[in-house]
């Protein structure tokens, strides 16, 4: 078990032998969706006297996922959001782990460059960066 959840990030969304019920209780905080955690946030924050520290946890972060999650914190009257925490670059070390295809490096594994950004366009009504 501990090198399937090493292998999945510490998920066990993706493990087969864990029942379904299960995994809809153990999810980490990147499978959650933010929505719960603004809910959650904005329902006990009547009790707190000043304010709390909400994190929000997204994967797949786009500018129109961060307006639709900030606009809701509003609307819900929520105080304050901290930190917006996005999925890193790195991932878990695997060293550990006996499958020799987990840890495998090869010359062929070299990493591929980024793609060139696009400047924005009037003609792209679909830009992130201009809704």
């Amino acid at each position: 078990m501990i090198h399937d959840l090493k292998y999945y990030e510490g998920s066990v969304q993706s493990i087969e032998r864990i029942p379904a019920e299960l995994k809809a209780i153990y999810v980490t905080a990147f499978e959650l969706e933010p929505r719960w955690m603004i809910e959650a946030a904005s329902r006990r924050q009547k009790w707190l006297d000043q304010a709390q520290s909400l994190n929000i946890y997204m994967s797949g972060a786009n500018g129109k996922k961060l307006d639709v999650t900030y606009r809701m914190a509003w609307l819900r009257g929520l105080k304050t959001t901290y930190y917006l925490r996005a999925l890193s670059a790195t991932s878990t070390e695997k060293s550990t782990i006996s499958t020799s295809n987990l840890n495998a490096v090869s010359a062929s594994s070299a990493p591929t460059p980024a793609p060139v950004p696009q400047a924005c366009s009037i003609a792209e009504p679909d830009c992130e960066a201009c809704q």
